[in-house]
C-alpha cells in the first residue's frame, strides 16, 4: 500500500502500526463472536443442565444483555481514559483485557465468575475499537493516508468473524483428543467451549511483541508536554458546539448496530429454522422438542432434592459428574457399534471399550453405595436425576440428525453474512479513495438497505429460500460497511482532547448499548405482537426492525455534521 498523496511507501514502523491495528480489529470481532458459539454449552455445563433447558436459554439472553450494558458503560469510561492517559497505553491494556479474560472464563466453574469474565472481554473490545481508530487517525495525519489506513485495517474485523468459525469447527472435531484441562469434577476437562475460549489468548502474543516498537500519538504527546492538552469531560460532549455531533453520531451507531442485532444476528438461530427447505426437519423435531420440554420439567422437580443431597453428602456431586461422563461414553460407544457404516476393524476395539466402561460404571455403583450408605434418599435423588438425564440424552440422539442439518444451514447463512460484511468493508475502503462526498458515501449503503432488508426477510424467507443467503450476504455488506464508515468518520469530528471520549459515546452508548437492544425488541416484543415467537414471526419482526433502522439512519445522515478541514486540532 502506498500513500495517495506522496506515493511513498510505508516505513517499517508504519507497517508495525498497521499490523497491531489489523490484529486488534480482527480479534475484537473474534472475541465477541466467541460468545454466541460457546454461551449455551458453557452455561449448560456450569448450571449442570441440558443445553435445551429453559434456564440455559434465559441465561444466554441475560448474558448478552449484561455484556452489552457493561461494554457500553465501561467502554465510555475507556474512551475518557484514552484521552486522559494516551492512545497506545489504553489500546495495549484493552487488548490485554480481552485476551486474558477469555482464558479466565475458560476455567470458570461458577455462573458469577463466568458472566464477570465474559463481560470483561466485551469491555476490552469496546475500549479497543475507539482507542485504535483514535491512535491510527493521529499517527497518519495526511488525509488520504488516514482514510486508506482506517478503511483497510478495519476490514480485518470481518476476517475475525470467518476465523472464529473455522477455529471453533476444528475444536469441535478434536476436543476429545486435546490435553485435559485442570477442571474439577463434575465439570468436563475436555469441554470444547473451554478450548475455544482459550484461543482468545492469541492476540496477546503478536501484539505483546509488536507494541513496544510502535509510537504513541505524536500530537497527543506534544500537547500534553506543552500543557495545552485540555482535560476531557463528558459534559463537554453536550456543549452547544458538540451536542449535535454527539447525538447524531450516537444515533447513527445505534441504527447500524440495531440492524446487526435486531435482524442479522438473530438469523442463523431464530429465523433460518423456519425456512421451508427445512420443513421436514422441523416436522421431526417438533414432537421431540415437546417431549424434551416435559423431561426438563421432571428434571426441575427432582433438582431441589438432588442439590440438598449434594450439600449433605460429601463427594456426591463429584461422583455424579464421574458417572455422567462414563454414561455419556457408553452411549457414544454403543452408537458407534450400532452404526451401519461401522467398519469391522473398529467393532472389536469398541466392544472392548464398552466392556471397560461398563466395568467402570459397576465400580461407580459400588462407590455410590458407599458414599450414600447412610443416606438412601440421596442415592435415590441421584438415580432419579440420572434416569431423566438418560431420557433427555436419548431424546437428543433422536434429534441429532435433523437438528444437525438445521444448525449446519444456519452456520452456512452465518458464513454468507460474514462474507458479505467483509466485502462491505472492502467496498467502503475502495470508495474512500474516490471523490464521493462523505454524506453520499454513507447513503450509498443506507438507501439500498431500505429495499434489501424487506425483500430478504419478508419475501425471500417465505417464497425463495434458495436465495435467502444471498439476501443475507447483501444485508451484511450494507450493514457492516456503516461500521467502517463510523470508524473512519468519528476521529474527524471531535477535538483532540475529546476524540476518544466522543467516539466512545457514539460507538458504545449509541451502538453497543442502545443498538444491541433491538435484539430484544425484535424477538421479545415485536414478534409476539405480530403473533408469536416462531421463526416466521421473528423474520417479519426482523424485516420491520431492520428496515426501520435503515430508514432512521438515512434521516440522521442529513443531520450529520461535515468534518472540518483536516487539521491536527
Amino acid at each position: 500500500m502506498h500513500s495517495s498523496a506522496a506515493g511513498q511507501k510505508f516505513t517499517l514502523t508504519e507497517w508495525l502500526i498497521l499490523s497491531v491495528a489489523a490484529i486488534g480489529f480482527l480479534f475484537d470481532t473474534y472475541e465477541l463472536l466467541l460468545l454466541p458459539l460457546i454461551a449455551a454449552p458453557a452455561l449448560a455445563e456450569i448450571l449442570q443442565l441440558p443445553t435445551n433447558h429453559p434456564d440455559v436459554t434465559v441465561w444466554v439472553g441475560r448474558l448478552l444483555w449484561i455484556a452489552a450494558l457493561s461494554g457500553g458503560v465501561f467502554g465510555l469510561l475507556g474512551g475518557w481514559l484514552t484521552d486522559r492517559f494516551g492512545r497506545k497505553t489504553v489500546l495495549g491494556l484493552s487488548i490485554a483485557l480481552y485476551a486474558f479474560s477469555p482464558v479466565a472464563a475458560a476455567f470458570s466453574t461458577s455462573l458469577g465468575w463466568f458472566v464477570f469474565f465474559r463481560c470483561a472481554t466485551f469491555v476490552g473490545v469496546c475500549i479497543e475499537f475507539v482507542a485504535a481508530i483514535t491512535w491510527l487517525a493521529e499517527l497518519f495525519p495526511d488525509k488520504h493516508r488516514k482514510e486508506a489506513v482506517l478503511g483497510w485495517t478495519q476490514a480485518f474485523a470481518s476476517v475475525g468473524g470467518l476465523f472464529v468459525t473455522v477455529v471453533n469447527g476444528w475444536i469441535l472435531k478434536n476436543a476429545a483428543s486435546l490435553p485435559a484441562l485442570p477442571i474439577m469434577e463434575p465439570f468436563n476437562a475436555h469441554a470444547d467451549w473451554r478450548y475455544t475460549l482459550l484461543t482468545g489468548l492469541l492476540p496477546a502474543i503478536p501484539i505483546g511483541l509488536l507494541l513496544p516498537f510502535v509510537p504513541e500519538s505524536k500530537v497527543w504527546i506534544e500537547r500534553r508536554a506543552a500543557g495545552t492538552l485540555k482535560r476531557s469531560s463528558f459534559g463537554e460532549l453536550f456543549s452547544p458546539a458538540l451536542r449535535r455531533t454527539t447525538l447524531v453520531t450516537a444515533a447513527l451507531s445505534a441504527c447500524a448496530y440495531g440492524i446487526a442485532f435486531g435482524a442479522l444476528q438473530l438469523t442463523p438461530t431464530r429465523i433460518v429454522p423456519g425456512l421451508s427447505t427445512l420443513a421436514e426437519q422441523q416436522k421431526i423435531l417438533k414432537p421431540l422438542q415437546d417431549e424434551a420440554k416435559g423431561f426438563n420439567g421432571q428434571l426441575d422437580a427432582v433438582r431441589p432434592q438432588f442439590d440438598k443431597s449434594c450439600a449433605e453428602v460429601p463427594g456426591l456431586r463429584e461422583l455424579s459428574g464421574q458417572r455422567a461422563k462414563v454414561r455419556i461414553a457408553v452411549r457414544a460407544t454403543q452408537k458407534a457399534l450400532a452404526a451401519p457404516a461401522a467398519a469391522d476393524a473398529t467393532k472389536a476395539p469398541n466392544q472392548a471399550k464398552l466392556e471397560s466402561l461398563n466395568q467402570q460404571l459397576a465400580q461407580l455403583d459400588v462407590k455410590l453405595d458407599q458414599v450414600a450408605a447412610n443416606k438412601p434418599e440421596a442415592k435415590k435423588a441421584l438415580l432419579d436425576r440420572e434416569k431423566i438425564l438418560g431420557q433427555l440424552g436419548a431424546n437428543r440422539a433422536k434429534q441429532e440428525g435433523p437438528d444437525t442439518l438445521v444448525k449446519t444451514f444456519g452456520k452456512n447463512v452465518q458464513f454468507w453474512q460474514e462474507l458479505g460484511g467483509l466485502l462491505g468493508r472492502i467496498v467502503f475502503a475502495l470508495l474512500l479513495a474516490t471523490m464521493i462526498s462523505r454524506a453520499l458515501l454513507l447513503r450509498l449503503f443506507q438507501v439500498p438497505g431500505l429495499v434489501v432488508i424487506p425483500i430478504t426477510y419478508l419475501w425471500l424467507f417465505t417464497s425463495r429460500p434458495d436465495l435467502f443467503q444471498w439476501g443475507i450476504a447483501l444485508a451484511g455488506l450494507l450493514t457492516v460497511a456503516q461500521f467502517s464508515y463510523m470508524g473512519e468518520y468519528l476521529p474527524k469530528v471531535f477535538p483532540l482532547h475529546l476524540r476518544a471520549t466522543g467516539g466512545s459515546f457514539a460507538t458504545n452508548v449509541g451502538g453497543r448499548m442502545i443498538g444491541t437492544s433491538m435484539a430484544f425488541v425484535t424477538s421479545n416484543w415485536l414478534a409476539p405482537l405480530l403473533g408469536g415467537t416462531s421463526p416466521m414471526f421473528v423474520a417479519k419482526a426482523a424485516g420491520i426492525v431492520g428496515t426501520a433502522m435503515f430508514a432512521f439512519g438515512l434521516i440522521f445522515s442529513f443531520l450529520l455534521p461535515q468534518p472540518k478541514a483536516e487539521t491536527r486540532d
